[in-house]
C-alpha cells in the first residue's frame, strides 16, 4: 500500500506538523498577543430612534367651493398653464450672442 495514503501515516505527520509549529517562534508571538488584556469597553448608550418624533399632522382642509373660488379669482386653469410655460420658455431662453464675430470684425 502506498504510504501517502496510509492513515495511519498521515495521523503520525500531522501530529509533527502541529508539534513544529507550536514550537516555532511565530507561535509563541501569537499566543503572547493573545494573552495581552485589554482595557474595559465602555457601555453602550441607547438611543431611541425615536426621540424626537413628530407624529404626522393632516393639513386642514379646505372646503371644495372656496378653493375652486380661489382658483377662479387667479384666472382659472389657463392662469395655471401660463405659469408653467413661462417658467419652461425661462429655462428654455438660449444665451445672448455676441456682438463680434471669431475674427474680431462688428456683425453687420
Amino acid at each position: 500500500m502506498n504510504r501517502f495514503f496510509s492513515l495511519n501515516v498521515d495521523c503520525q505527520r500531522l501530529r509533527r506538523l502541529i508539534a513544529l509549529a507550536c514550537l516555532s517562534p511565530h507561535f509563541h508571538g501569537y499566543a503572547q498577543a493573545q494573552a495581552v488584556v485589554l482595557p474595559p469597553a465602555q457601555e453602550p448608550v441607547y438611543h431611541s430612534v425615536f426621540e424626537g418624533y413628530q407624529a404626522m399632522t393632516e393639513p386642514q382642509m379646505t372646503p371644495w367651493r372656496a378653493a375652486n373660488d380661489t382658483v377662479r379669482d387667479v384666472g382659472g386653469w389657463r392662469a395655471y398653464a401660463k405659469e408653467a410655460a413661462a417658467a419652461n420658455a425661462a429655462a428654455t431662453t438660449p444665451a445672448p450672442q455676441p456682438s463680434t464675430s471669431p475674427t474680431g470684425a462688428p456683425k453687420p
